[in-house]
């Protein structure tokens, strides 16, 4: 009995190893940039699961981040995480995706 146990928690912690894996730390001169980054890359920042990453990355598609402060405009994101996370942030120039709506073919 006590070697099922084992067995079943040991494959309990490699079905959990992916989303572990999605968390790597950053190093500490690392910085993400807000305007580029995708969902899981915004995961890596401390304290920020996916609901966050997904509401930045959603509210740039509207409007690129010219700022850092830019990103107290998210729903969740305070001035308080907001200094907490500078130092592992940027606001880079927008990518072609989240610049605007898509181009329009030319008949």
């Amino acid at each position: 009995m006590t070697r099922l146990r084992t067995v079943v928690a040991v494959a309990l912690l490699l079905a959990a190893s992916p989303s572990f894996a999605a968390k790597k730390a950053l190093a500490t001169a690392e910085r993400i940039d807000v305007n580029r980054a995708s969902v899981v890359e915004l995961m890596r920042l401390p304290g920020v699961g996916r609901k966050k990453a997904e509401a930045i990355a959603a509210h740039r598609v509207r409007a690129p981040f010219r700022r850092l402060e830019d990103l107290l405009s998210v729903k969740g994101v305070s001035p308080s995480w907001l200094e907490k996370q500078r130092p592992h942030l940027t606001a880079g120039p927008p990518s072609p995706v989240t610049s605007g709506p898509p181009a329009r073919p030319r008949p």
